[in-house]
């Protein structure tokens, strides 16, 4: 006992790491491996974990099978009355209508098989009409089923509604026994032997009926769907012929007809030894099929998180690499040329500074504040260009990345899907570029405050501080812009001199070594606010493979708990849900 325990434990985590495992990205084998994790976590809830709670649980066999089948008609006929509706129009069988004894009715309107779908419960029957639509368990109450056995009227499998379809898989999967429906027209679909094959592969208790077979033709057609059965390794299943009948009694059968069928269904309610013998090997089989089912889902998980981590690394460079050749440009002195440098010419007067600096250094400490007092509004046109400029550049780079992300993504696995056909990513966010012109005068900010900070105690600089603050910021992002390797006080300087004259005049001011640090700060101030703008257009692409996990729509309150909770949340999700289900698969085998 405590053995199962610690397997229904196991299988409980396991299923909330297939209901966290997202799979949005459609590339490779996707989609069979989606069904295989929505299947399985199906199985275990629906099936696996309330039938290791109680083996000695009625036994449960699923009516499944082809449109026009005559699933309704049999399963009336076996339970002797009207029961589950049945009618010309397709799909007649639009809610499952499971039909046990009374005595049994608990276990199975309680909600412990199943637990998703919701029930209503009757007596005696009929069971609701065939407009009764919606995923709802009907649960009828019949005293002449006998108890330990109950049979579920499933939906078709081939459908024309995808609804339907979802719901027979999810059923048939329920099952202890499957008793799988078809005709002597249809015995050879595709779709039929799809599901007998996965019934083989699961180890799945099987009989199948073959109805509607013309008169005579039995021996003809029931030995050639033996040797198809054979053939796909199903050579043990018992098949159960029903001849096509001309009238039906009150919409059901010949009691003759379901004869054999119903004995061996009476035979496993009353024998409990074979009525275990059914249930352990169609649970043995369902459970040893879990690490083939789970390593379908991991493979597919583990290309969605390399296709994951290719979108963001090319995100990632292009925005790098954008990051870069700001650096470069703000380095080059590309910033000095045209409106900047002539600005910044017509303010400090070039031509009479740079003879006084030839002649008298320390006239110009005491005197270049009469150059700048009273220039506030040159000083704010410098400044203006400064903005413009560098507000271009920023803006130029980023649209740069943008286009090259978007273009790399959709050449890559998933990217196209993500992207869609909104090209609004192809460039630089409207936020970006509202934002940029704010923080490049924010930037400029900062380099008046330091400024102010480093002049604040120096007696002899004072009085310039006090009338030329401003004037004396842009000559440092002048300086800034002008160098193009580290911050040297004899580098030769951009722009005829200009720049040079400058760096001059800092240095008259403050010394050579504060100037240097004073550019140092300055670039790093503007740097780390470009790099913040890029992160912000680099996390619209991030966001898309971020909000992946949610793509999926979880069935499991485990799951979606542990979202809401932040447990799998930000760039590592896909990989965290990953080795998730990797540690509970790894859990689960080690309980067996």
């Amino acid at each position: 006992m405590s053995s199962e325990i610690a397997t229904i434990s196991a299988l409980e985590q396991l299923t909330a790491a297939l209901r966290g495992t997202g799979l949005a990205l459609d590339i490779g084998d996707v989609v069979p491996a989606r069904s295989a994790r929505d299947e399985l976590a199906d199985q275990i809830g629906d099936y696996l974990v309330p039938r290791l709670k109680r083996l000695d649980a009625p036994l449960l066999a699923v009516l499944g099978g082809s449109t026009g089948s005559g699933k309704s008609t049999i399963t009336n006929t076996l339970i002797g009355q009207q029961v589950s509706p049945s009618g010309v129009l397709r799909p007649t069988t639009r809610a499952p209508v499971l039909i046990c004894n009374p005595q049994d009715e608990p276990w199975f309107s309680g909600g412990d098989v199943l637990p998703d779908l919701p029930r209503v419960t009757t007596s005696g029957g009929p069971a609701g009409s065939a407009g009764t639509g919606g995923s709802i368990l009907q649960v009828v109450a019949v005293p002449d089923l006998e108890p330990g056995l109950a049979i579920i009227d499933a939906p078709d499998i081939d459908s024309v509604e995808e609804a339907n379809r979802d719901l027979a898989t999810q059923l048939l999967a329920a099952a202890d026994l499957w008793l799988f429906a078809t005709t002597a027209v249809r015995y050879a679909d595709a779709v039929p032997w799809d599901f007998l094959r996965q019934a083989e592969q699961r180890g799945t208790a099987l009989a199948i009926i073959i109805n509607r077979i013309p008169a005579g033709a039995s021996g003809e057609i029931v030995p050639h769907l033996g040797t198809m059965l054979a053939e796909a390794g199903l050579a043990d299943v018992a098949v159960f012929p029903i001849e096509q009948q001309d009238q039906l009694n009150e919409g059901m059968l010949n009691a003759a007809a379901v004869a054999e069928l119903r004995t061996l269904l009476i035979d496993l309610a009353t024998d409990a030894d074979r009525r275990g013998e059914v249930v352990r090997k169609t649970l043995d089989g369902a459970l040893d099929s879990i690490g083939t089912r789970v390593g379908t889902v991991l493979d597919a998980a583990m290309k969605q998180d390399e296709a994951v981590a290719e979108l963001r690394a090319a995100a990632r460079r292009s925005h790098g690499d954008a990051e870069a050749a700001i650096e470069r440009d703000l380095s080059s002195g590309n910033l000095l040329r045209g409106e900047v440098l002539d600005r910044w010419q017509e303010l400090i007067g070039t031509a009479e500074l740079m003879q006084a600096v030839q002649s008298r250094i320390t006239w110009i400490r005491d005197r270049i504040g009469a150059f700048f007092t009273g220039r506030t509004a040159a000083t704010a046109e410098v400044q203006g260009e400064i903005t413009s400029t560098l507000e271009q550049l920023l803006i130029d780079h980023a649209d740069t990345a943008a286009a090259t992300t978007g273009s790399a993504w959709r050449g890559m696995p998933g990217g196209r899907q993500l992207l869609g056909e909104d090209r609004s990513l192809d460039r630089a966010s409207e936020e970006f570029r509202s934002t940029v012109a704010t923080q490049i005068r924010a930037w400029q900010d900062d380099i008046l405050n330091l400024v102010r900070e480093r002049g604040a105690g120096k007696r002899t600089t004072a009085r310039i501080l006090a009338f030329g603050v401003n004037s004396i910021g842009v000559a440092l992002m002048i300086v800034l812009f002008s160098q193009t390797g580290g911050i040297t006080g004899g580098e030769i300087a951009i722009g005829a001199g200009t720049a040079g004259l400058s760096q001059t005049l800092l240095s008259a001011l403050f010394g050579e070594q504060a100037v240097r640090e004073l550019a140092t700060e300055a670039r790093r101030l503007l740097a780390d606010r470009v790099s913040a703008l890029l992160a912000a257009e680099q996390a619209r692409f991030d966001g898309l493979l971020d909000d992946l996990a949610a793509t999926d729509v979880s069935k499991s309150t485990e799951a979606a708990d542990a979202t809401e909770a932040g447990d799998f949340t930000g760039a590592t999700k896909a990989r965290e849900t990953t080795e998730t289900l990797r540690d509970a698969l790894r859990m689960y085998e080690r309980s067996r």
